[in-house]
């Protein structure tokens, strides 16, 4: 079943203030944009007043102590996190440090060898580079063990980090961390790389060139889709302005991979990043040396470049292989045990699953079970590293905290979170969380199957629509492509398509004979309806063979519920009516006697004449 959309208001104001389609302010105002001053500083950066830098906890100290480095000539070592989010914020603090003199190095850690955080020993090897300023970025918060190691060695720390805060704060010299503000505040929801953005602003800003910050958009746009962050407020206006700075980027390593990955630049959306660009630079962080993702965004040598977004596409097509392996391993196991569903947390175990891609697939099983899903692999010393992912309305990361009993330890955000744990305790792990996840889930909050914003008609689905209707981009977690919806349908031809015939194009039939086709994609796995159907679709322009078209995505069938016809109760074969007390009996008895097939009984009265 999917949400119908609720009636709303539409003012002549809004209306006449965001022109275009009528569809465009209906939908604005039931997202919440009823007005049209929020309408319009939804819609254009322009009209959007972004909360100064300033606002984040401890930045102003960060910015102050960096620019006191570079004066002074010392080194400053950036530790950066292997995901797009955290290979975005370290290019973007590397880059913008190297343009202010600073004597930057960097550093990331190897997920398979080293997982998230900060370790020691990796730390020692890189403070005995002779760094001086300890610069986080997409990490910190919770290591206190080593920001403590870090300055007993002299070392000035400053944290930038976004994930949720440990009981306690690490002793520092600033922790920046939009985490530390209250809910709703403009810049709370920014990923790593927005709050590493913010103090390169301030740097800037401290250096006399505020301008200068604007050239970091486009690494801010990659971080913040990739990390699926909140697209509202200020993350909302940082990713505005970050694709219009990406569609026409002049930096070298993303030139090299937009050549090497096919892709128009001037045409990139969010869907780009999220299913292109995204996953390349995470299948480096994932199989291979994230370190080479900073190098590629930061490289001025064009042959370089193209050297490592060779080798970026050579790991992504290694990723997609080992995600299929993965996934398809984690479905035997459940066909094996349909027992595991019967939890609700979803934890699967393996000794040979690659590392690297257990978290794209844990998410992957996540939505096709509408449940959190924990993917493990079991390694040769008895540990088990794993990769959890949620749904709507259930923190995961506070559902780990309840079951960590079982945990050697655990890290992350509500919606996905990494752990490791003793490969005995699996089992004992699995009925814990599932125990946790009941109690922390608040499935009000999980969406009832597609939230349809309209319902139109068929015929209506012009390429002129989709382009009124991607006024409202960029799209992205808080702000989910429009979903319409066409009643009364039936299914004139499909065929199956893809490498391995997975997806489905259906071309579907309204009453009036008006066709459309769409493309359902993994669409072949279940069966296209055989009978009358309400569908719920998403509509895009794309551009095909240099061409813009309209592309129709399947999303969700409903079969028609036919109207329950409600049949009269029968009468019963006898009545019996009891008139000893009522008045006026002989005409009672005549009326009930014409009627034909009646038996009266009548005692301690003279005889009637009535005939039973």
């Amino acid at each position: 079943m999917w949400q119908e959309p609720f009636s709303v208001q539409v003012s002549a104001s809004l209306q006449q203030a965001v022109g275009g389609h009528p569809l465009v302010a209906q939908i604005l105002a039931r997202r919440g944009m009823a007005t049209p001053q929020a309408a319009m500083a939804f819609l254009y950066p322009a009209h959007y007043a972004p909360a100064p830098p300033s606002e984040l906890p401890d930045l102003s100290i960060a910015a102050q102590q960096l620019m006191q480095a570079i004066r002074q000539g010392q080194r400053i070592g950036v530790w950066g996190d292997f995901d797009v989010d955290g290979q975005t914020a370290t290019s973007t603090l590397v880059s913008a440090l190297q343009d202010l003199s600073a004597d930057v190095v960097y550093y990331i850690p190897h997920r398979l060898t080293e997982s998230h955080g900060i370790r020691l020993a990796a730390l020692g090897r890189f403070i005995a580079q002779g760094v001086q300023v300890l610069l986080t970025c997409d990490t910190g918060i919770a290591e206190h063990e080593s920001i403590a190691h870090a300055r007993e060695q002299g070392v000035t720390v400053l944290v930038t980090d976004h994930h949720d805060l440990p009981p306690t704060l690490p002793s520092a010299e600033a922790l920046v961390n939009p985490k530390r503000l209250l809910p709703g505040h403009p810049l709370r929801d920014l990923p790593g790389v927005g709050v590493a953005y913010k103090l390169v602003q301030e740097l800037y800003r401290l250096a006399g060139n505020e301008q200068a910050a604007h050239g970091y958009l486009d690494l801010a746009a990659l971080g913040i889709v990739a990390d699926v962050a909140e697209q509202k407020a200020d993350t909302r206006y940082l990713l505005q302005l970050g694709l219009d700075r990406l569609r026409q980027s002049k930096r070298i390593g993303l030139q090299a991979m937009f050549e090497a990955a096919s892709l128009d630049p001037t045409r990139l959306s969010t869907e780009h990043i999220g299913f292109s660009l995204g996953p390349r630079l995470n299948a480096l962080g994932r199989l291979g040396d994230a370190n080479q993702a900073v190098e590629l965004l930061t490289t001025r040598d064009w042959s370089r470049a193209r050297i490592l977004a060779a080798q970026l596409e050579g790991l992504n097509a290694q990723r997609k292989l080992l995600s299929e392996q993965v996934y398809a391993a984690a479905q035997d196991q459940i066909a094996r045990d349909p027992s595991l569903l019967d939890s609700s947390a979803l934890v699967l175990a393996h000794p040979h699953w690659h590392g690297g891609v257990v978290g794209p697939v844990a998410g992957r099983l996540t939505e096709h079970y509408a449940r959190p899903a924990v993917l493990i692999v079991l390694g040769q010393d008895g540990i088990g590293r794993g990769s959890a992912r949620s749904v709507q309305g259930c923190d995961i990361h506070a559902a780990l905290k309840r079951a960590d009993q079982h945990l050697l330890g655990y890290g992350g955000h509500p919606g996905a979170a990494g752990l490791s744990i003793h490969a005995e305790y699996v089992p004992a792990f699995r009925r814990a969380l599932s125990k946790a996840v009941d109690t922390v889930w608040d499935r009000a909050l999980a969406p009832g199957g597609a939230l349809i914003d309209a319902y139109v008609a068929l015929g209506d689905l012009e390429l002129n629509l989709a382009t009124e209707l991607e006024r409202l981009a960029p799209f992205g977690q808080g702000n989910p492509p429009i979903r319409l919806a066409t009643r009364n349908l039936s299914v004139a031809g499909q065929r199956t398509f893809g490498r391995n015939g997975e997806h489905r194009e259906v071309t579907v039939q309204d009453e009036q004979g008006v066709t459309r086709k769409l493309v359902w994609w993994r669409g072949a796995e279940q069966p296209a309806p055989t009978d009358k159907f309400d569908l719920a679709y998403t509509i895009k322009s794309t551009d095909y063979q240099g061409r813009a078209a309209l592309t129709i995505e399947w999303d969700e069938a409903r079969p028609i519920q036919l109207a329950a016809i409600e049949a009269a109760p029968a009468r019963p074969k006898w009545q019996v009516l009891d008139w000893r007390q009522e008045t006026g009996l002989l005409a009672r008895v005549a009326a009930v006697a014409a009627e034909g097939d009646a038996q009266v009984w009548i005692e301690g009265m003279a005889q009637s004449g009535l005939q039973g």
